[in-house]
């Protein structure tokens, strides 16, 4: 007969921000504590959190001494120049024997590698591991355990734990995100504090109108407030025995920013909970009116969100009233006026790098915009993973020989871009994608996540294009990428142009972004299913969303794009356009190996006089740079083709890592 094989004991993971949370959460039963340091750390709001190295080293110890086992967050997004005290760290951290480093950063990755630690490493969930490829280049890298993306179902994950040896950790408990984690860039754009950096201001935590972006006329809605976004907090106390089942190793309770009177009858709850389940399986019996009193010393209200399946509204405490703190308030975009356009604010190159004209590449929402570009002069054209509803004319594949010819004849290249988030149940189409195309005669993949990189890798030859969703700013994470056949990586959205300026001239070329619509966020909560009729697209939902384009108003006036994927996924924008045609005089000398339009809500007329006035201006100043100057016709030209508001987004507003 075969012996019953008792399950493993599941980790409770607690969160410590100062030493009394740190004793509190001991105390009520954690098997583990994650915490920061005073840098290179998630959580940087207030100075009077976090750990110095001696408080580190106390704590190790003191957690040590009583069994539990202590992670340390290095999961910030990092610059070059800002790596170069992390060897220290890294050793010190070595030193007094923590159990593992949560980390973000490829670099963090390639630097723990080249100096033999023998800390396990964890990703972050800010490494947006959704899929299956993902985590399976997370393995080839040395990683021993991966926090998952949020947005995957319980289901999801029992069917990774049977596909992979790597410990699988999930958020259970706490403050979650309205976007796809590390794919927030809104606080970072236009507050220069990045979610990517432990800053994040919560613009989704703003209250917003929805409207009908082509007549301006606000929509009336079926939720009883304004704040959209603002996420309630998970909880899966209730469905623990179910989340025994899915593999998860460890339950990762959110709150290190919580005060130790809170942090520890939480602890509390889940460890007797958890003790229950352990004990005897069949007699366990959820205790509802323990969990009454439980739901009493809440922050927000509670939601399982998305682990069994898109929660839809139900995800949402659209009144606003249970926010414990507003972080930020919309604020006017900073709009390039008539006065501005001839007085570049951005800094120039200290030394000319390298002078060669840089390509104009354009990335493009359609098979008409696509050629439209190659037609007025674009370099490189990367055609959108994301089919669109705007655009009305969504990717095929009999699109891409096509375009493909007329790149070709016209000796320019075609880079077939790939979607930014790819999960579990839409990775079978972009394998097919991949596998058509090698039959294809294109010149590379715009790869957007660790999935999509492996996937390309693993499955084509050809070059490999790092977009900007991949989160890459410094040498370290480029170099780790191109031993996965990337040639080139695109500078973060969210940095300032003093921070991009560093950029050029390390490990792979880098392309910059000069123009166009900026994503702020990337959802899989359709936002006008829920607000309109209180669904998503699981529950058989009347399709709103491909009935009109929408917008969301903030309350400062300004009008963010909407915009709906063919996977009903919603992409947020900032609400001026990026233009800075009259201030690419800054951009000589730069170093950057090719310049942006990033323009795939644009129609195939707008991109085609885009394309062309870049084209023309680019010629001018390269070929000729002691004599360049932008006319005036040139921006009123601009202003013709598209109206606007324009502005200078993160060159201005973005991380700027002195005084971040």
């Amino acid at each position: 007969m075969a012996k019953t094989q008792k399950q493993p004991r599941i980790e409770l993971l607690a969160p410590a921000g100062n030493w009394e949370a740190l004793e509190a959460v001991i105390r009520a039963g954690a098997d583990a504590v994650y915490l920061g340091g005073k840098k290179f750390n998630m959580r940087l709001h207030r100075k009077e959190f976090n750990f110095t190295e001696e408080e580190l080293r106390k704590g190790a110890a003191y957690s040590h001494e009583r069994g539990v086992k202590i992670y340390v967050t290095v999961n910030n997004l990092l610059t070059t120049a800002e790596t170069t005290e992390l060897p220290a760290y890294l050793s010190f951290l070595q030193e007094i024997e923590v159990d593992g480093l949560i980390v973000q950063d490829l670099g963090v990755i390639k630097l723990a590698g080249e100096m033999g630690l023998t800390i396990p490493l964890h990703s972050s969930v800010m490494m947006n591991a959704h899929n299956l490829e993902g985590l399976r280049l997370l393995e080839e890298l040395g990683i021993s355990r991966v926090i998952l993306g949020r947005e995957l179902t319980l289901a999801d994950i029992k069917l990774l734990h049977t596909q992979t040896s790597l410990e699988l950790e999930y958020f259970t408990h706490g403050d979650m995100c309205f976007a796809q984690s590390s794919q927030c860039y809104h606080s970072g754009m236009l507050f220069g504090k990045s979610s990517n950096r432990g800053r994040c201001l919560k613009p989704c935590r703003w209250a917003f109108e929805l409207l009908d972006r082509e007549s301006g006329e606000a929509l009336p809605v079926q939720v009883p407030g304004p704040y959209f976004m603002a996420v309630k907090d998970i909880c899966l106390l209730p469905f623990l025995p179910e989340v025994r089942e899915a593999g998860i190793c460890s339950l990762k309770l959110e709150g290190r920013m919580r005060p130790a009177q809170h942090l520890e009858p939480l602890v509390g709850f889940y460890r007797r909970i958890l003790d229950q389940l352990a004990e005897d399986p069949i007699g366990y019996n959820f205790d509802w009116e323990q969990f009454r009193e439980f739901e009493g010393s809440r922050v927000r209200d509670f939601s399982p969100l998305y682990s069994f399946g898109n929660p839809g509204a139900d995800s949402v405490g659209y009144t606003g009233e249970r926010e414990p703190r507003f972080f930020s308030k919309a604020v006017k975009e900073p709009v390039i006026t008539n006065a501005d356009w001839e007085n570049s604010p951005l800094p120039s190159p200290a030394t000319l790098k390298n002078t060669e004209k840089p390509l104009l590449s354009v990335k493009a929402g359609c098979k008409t915009a696509a050629l439209a570009a190659l037609e007025s002069g674009a370099d490189i054209v990367y055609t959108s993973g994301e089919s669109f509803i705007s655009q009305n004319e969504p990717w095929m594949l009999s699109d891409f020989p096509e375009i493909s010819a007329r790149a070709r004849a016209l000796g320019k290249q075609l880079v077939a871009g790939l979607p930014r988030i790819v999960m579990p149940w839409e990775m079978g189409r972009t394998l097919y994608f991949l596998d058509k195309i090698k039959e294809m005669d294109i010149d590379g993949l715009l790869v957007t996540n660790l999935g999509t990189i492996y996937a390309a890798a693993k499955n084509t030859e050809l070059p490999l294009y790092a977009d900007y969703s991949c989160n890459i700013a410094n040498r370290r994470a480029a170099c780790l990428l191109r031993g996965y056949r990337v040639v080139q990586v695109t500078a973060p959205l969210e940095f300032s142009y003093e921070e991009l300026l560093a950029m050029p001239g390390q490990e792979l070329p880098v392309e910059a972004v000069i123009h166009g619509s900026l994503p702020t966020m990337v959802s899989d909560h359709c936002l006008p299913a829920a607000v309109l009729e209180g669904t998503t697209k699981h529950r058989l939902c009347s399709g709103l969303c491909r009935t009109r384009l929408y917008g969301l108003r903030d309350t400062a006036g300004q009008v963010h794009a909407l915009e709906i994927d063919q996977d009903c996924r919603n992409h947020i924008y900032m609400a001026n356009e990026l233009a800075l045609l009259p201030y690419l005089s800054s951009f000589y000398g730069a170093g950057f190996a090719a310049l942006r339009l990033e323009i795939p809500l644009y129609q195939a007329n707008q991109v085609r006089d885009i394309t062309g006035l870049y084209r023309r201006e680019i010629d001018l100043l390269w070929d000729n740079p002691a004599d360049y100057t932008f006319a005036e016709s040139g921006w009123r030209q601009l202003l013709r083709i598209v109206q606007g508001p324009f502005g200078t987004g993160p060159y201005t507003t973005g991380v700027k890592v002195a005084s971040d």
